[in-house]
């Protein structure tokens, strides 16, 4: 198995288990609130994977951290969920601008 096979398989059932705790009240909701900063390691490790592979894939590790930081600010009162659509179609653009230019196609 491919390291990043393991880890994502390792997150999914992490992430699984997390919510399925929440669902029997066996986490605290304090706690519980935090869960977005896995994707948002998620969305880091993604991006940090493209980065060195000159790009390719950067827009989706940008749109994964948006989320997830989009999550995390959602859980905390910040934003809302009409924000969603514009946060997400933003992060897309970026990634992929981002990936265009690590990987000398822009222009």
């Amino acid at each position: 198995m491919r390291n990043s096979q393991l880890f994502w398989s390792v997150l999914l059932i992490g992430l699984g288990l997390g919510f399925l705790l929440h669902n029997f009240n066996l986490v605290s909701e304090d706690l519980f609130s935090l869960w977005p900063l896995i994707v948002i390691g998620a969305g880091a490790w993604i991006s940090a994977e493209a980065v060195r592979r000159r790009g390719r894939g950067l827009a989706g590790g940008v749109v994964v951290l948006a989320l997830g930081a989009f999550w995390l600010l959602e859980n905390y009162g910040r934003v809302r969920g009409p924000m969603f659509l514009p946060v997400l179609l933003i992060a897309l653009g970026a990634g992929l601008l981002l990936q265009n230019l690590l990987s000398g196609r822009a222009g």
